[in-house]
């Protein structure tokens, strides 16, 4: 009976919007473009295991209806994204492989493993830099593992743990072009560097993350004393130990990979003044050397990275959802809702900011926040056109990593704790007990992020789309 429900619901998201698409007054390949993203996206969102079959499905119908031909399907599949993001998956499988992560995480945490409020304050801010710096699945996977196990020798509920680590890995996300895949897109079609984030982004997750912490403490107030209480006892014999692995040669190489990688993407963009090459092609060209190096350094274990450490099924996904989301732009579909944004906004920077931070905020917190942000790319691409998008492209990358706490869909980050603790310990997080805490972060949060951006708006720059 559930799976009836589930199908008539698909089906009439999927009636509504080609109607909605039709009383627009579309053309006939606007109105396929749109429907055949639609059939994409909910079915993703009703079917995630089958999201592959939907999106080749959508992809051949835009083929067979000759509402998009190879040639523009190919140079709308962002390949230039994707192979960035197999280039940092493999060196971070290699660094993974090597005990990297976990020898950087217990030389932080040593310090503080009998501090209950610097350990978890810490553990939280851990996340939001190993996201920044590595990504938000990397990111969550290492430093939910540490907090369990830490937890669990200290004997407390993991579950509102988790809940605040997810925030503050998301929210580090935003901070760096390598931490989410929402901000690669943004760099490559805006023309972003990573001192770009550094200079825009960077500052307002600080200090937002800074309130997600404070609130953390004293929301987790009551497990924090049940931990001192157990160090008052000296019951942490078993705690020290989660913090005892040594440096040793085995890790000099990680190390060095680790910082060049991180040096080559801040210095991309003089690095490419120097050299006279094209913008952001050391972007994406340092991860690949980085890549190479590691599966040079892993050379017995090359096939093994490249075959399990890269999120193939991911990387399908995102090609077809990419070249799908270019269709919006190829029918002229994106430029139609550009200038309804608009008239809406009378050019008024303000407005539209308004406009798109709840229109990707609620994209991103029902479903995916790639889905959400390679819709809405091509949207802020064509207002260009009209206005200075310049903060809009910061607003998009903000709503669209911030507003992932809101749900347990909101982000991949999200999704992958929720699967891990339900393997782990047969128990997840409730939606609703979910959204009480995270509805109010994300509206702390994101509002910080906003006026960070607001109170810079006489200093934007003009953008410029950049020329590859």
């Amino acid at each position: 009976m559930r799976e009836v429900g589930k199908a008539i619901a698909y089906i009439l998201v999927v009636a509504v919007v080609a109607l909605a698409a039709v009383m627009g007054g579309l053309t006939f390949k606007q109105v396929v473009a749109v429907t055949v993203l639609a059939i994409f996206i909910a079915g993703s969102l009703f079917y995630w295991t089958f999201r592959n079959a939907f999106a080749l499905f959508g992809v051949s119908l835009l083929l067979i209806l000759h509402t998009i031909d190879i040639e523009h399907l190919v140079m709308h599949s962002q390949l230039d994204v994707i192979l960035f993001i197999v280039g940092m998956m493999i060196i971070i499988g290699a660094l993974e492989k090597r005990g990297f992560f976990d020898w950087l995480i217990s030389s932080m945490l040593k310090p503080v493993i009998d501090k209950p409020v610097a350990l978890i304050a810490i553990l939280l801010f851990l996340g939001y830099v190993m996201a920044a710096l590595v990504d938000e699945v990397t990111s969550i996977l290492f430093t939910m593992s540490i907090m369990l196990r830490i937890l669990e020798a200290y004997d407390v509920d993991p579950i509102p743990f988790i809940v605040f680590l997810v925030f503050t890995t998301n929210i580090g996300s935003s901070a760096t072009v390598v931490g989410n895949p929402i901000g690669v897109l943004i760099a490559f079609n805006a023309g972003f560097s990573f001192l770009d984030f550094i200079r825009w982004s960077t500052p307002a997750s600080l200090l937002a993350v800074a309130s997600i912490i404070g609130i953390a403490l004293l929301v987790l107030k009551g497990y924090i004393e049940k931990m001192r209480a157990k160090i008052e006892r000296g019951e942490v014999a078993e705690v020290r130990k989660l913090v005892e692995v040594k440096w040793g040669p085995h890790l000099k190489a990680p190390l060095a990979l680790f910082i060049a990688v991180l040096a080559g993407l801040i210095m991309h963009h003089d690095l490419e003044k120097v050299l006279g090459l094209p913008h952001n092609a050391l972007l994406l060209g340092v991860p690949l050397l980085g890549a190479a190096a590691a599966l040079f350094m892993e050379h017995r274990h090359a096939r093994d990275i490249v075959e399990h450490h890269v999120d193939w099924w991911t990387l399908l996904y995102f090609i077809l959802l990419f070249g799908s989301v270019g269709t919006l732009a190829y029918t002229g579909v994106t430029k139609v809702i550009a200038s309804a944004v608009y008239k809406i906004s009378a050019s008024n920077e303000v407005i539209a900011m308004l406009l798109m931070s709840g229109v990707a905020g609620f994209l991103t917190a029902f479903m995916d926040n790639v889905l959400a942000v390679a819709t809405l790319i091509p949207v802020v691409k064509a207002l260009g056109a009209y206005m200075n998008v310049f903060m809009l492209w910061w607003v998009l990358l903000m709503a669209g990593t911030y507003w992932g706490n809101a749900t347990v869909i909101g982000s991949t980050a999200n999704i992958v704790a929720a699967g891990y603790l339900e393997k782990k310990y047969k128990r997840t997080f409730s939606m609703t007990g979910w959204m009480k805490i995270g509805v109010p972060i994300c509206i702390i949060s994101y509002a910080i992020a906003f006026l960070w951006l607001y109170a810079q708006l006489g200093i934007a720059p003009h953008w410029v789309p950049p020329t590859h």
